[in-house]
């Protein structure tokens, strides 16, 4: 994988954990509104790839899709959607730094 394509799937896992926290954050908003019935995110991973002379090159995307369920909200369950998407997103994050760690030792890289 390259920089640009770890990058691209860091950025897609930070955007993907972002709404998991607004889904849980409306969800908990709501909780005691009559009717309401809980959102859930459903996230999937792709990776995608491709060949340019000679080399492989591939890239994840984080896909997420928002989807109304028939049961109320859990309070727990949402408290546990929170804490895996600031997970994720501290993952994400660090990816990102790493990167950025690496790029700055190859723009060092004396001739």
């Amino acid at each position: 994988m390259s920089i640009t394509g770890a990058l691209s799937t860091a950025v897609s896992g930070l955007q993907a954990s972002a709404v998991q926290i607004s889904v849980a954050a409306h969800n908990v908003a709501n909780l005691n509104s009559d009717g309401y019935k809980a959102l859930e995110v459903k996230i999937t991973s792709q990776v995608s790839g491709g060949s340019s002379g000679g080399r492989t090159f591939s890239s994840g995307v984080v896909e997420t899709k928002v989807l109304e369920t028939d049961h109320p909200v859990d309070l727990a369950e949402e408290f546990i959607n929170m804490t895996i998407a600031k997970i994720s997103y501290a993952a994400n994050a660090q990816v990102i730094r790493t990167l950025e760690d690496v790029t700055a030792i190859f723009l060092d890289i004396e001739v």
